[in-house]
C-alpha cells in the first residue's frame, strides 16, 4: 500500500504540465541530461541522453531535435565517419536550466511554506535517497 503513495505523487505532478508547458518540460529534460553528462571524459550522444532519461533513442532524438531548433543544444558531427553526433548545451540552454531550477526551488518553497525546516530537509533527503536507489547508487552517501 505504501508504494501507491509514491505513484499517486508521480501521477499528480506528471499531470500538471500540458500543451506548451509539456514541450518546455521536455526541453528542460534534454538540457538537464546533457548538463549532467557533460562532466564525463567522452562526448555526449543521443544514446547517452536516452539512457540518462530512461527513454527510447528515437523519442529522445526527436526531443533533441526540438531542443536544437529552440537553440538550447547544439549537435555536431563527431569528426569521424560512423561516429555518433556530439550534443552540447548552448548558453541559452544553460539559462533555461537556471530558470528551471529557480522555478523548481520556488515551487518547493511554496508547497512547504508552512512546514518545519526539519520536515523539508527530511523530504529532500528521502527524495535524494530514492533517486540514488533508482540509479544504482543506493549505498553511496552525499
Amino acid at each position: 500500500m505504501r508504494g501507491q503513495a509514491l505513484f499517486a505523487f508521480v501521477r499528480f505532478w506528471s499531470r500538471r504540465w500540458t500543451g506548451a508547458e509539456t514541450q518546455r518540460g521536455r526541453d528542460v529534460m534534454v538540457v538537464e541530461a546533457v548538463h549532467a553528462l557533460s562532466g564525463r571524459s567522452r562526448p555526449t550522444s543521443i544514446n547517452d541522453v536516452a539512457r540518462e532519461l530512461g527513454l527510447d533513442q528515437s523519442g529522445v532524438s526527436r526531443m533533441v531535435t526540438r531542443a536544437e531548433q529552440q537553440g538550447f543544444v547544439v549537435r555536431r558531427a563527431a569528426g569521424r565517419i560512423g561516429a555518433a553526433s556530439v550534443i552540447t548545451n548552448t548558453d541559452a540552454g544553460e539559462e533555461l536550466l537556471r530558470q528551471a531550477h529557480a522555478w523548481q526551488d520556488e515551487v518547493l518553497r511554496a508547497l512547504t511554506a508552512d512546514w518545519p525546516a526539519e520536515d523539508v530537509e527530511s523530504l529532500m533527503t528521502l527524495m535524494e535517497r530514492l533517486v540514488r536507489a533508482q540509479s544504482g547508487e543506493a549505498g553511496q552517501t552525499q
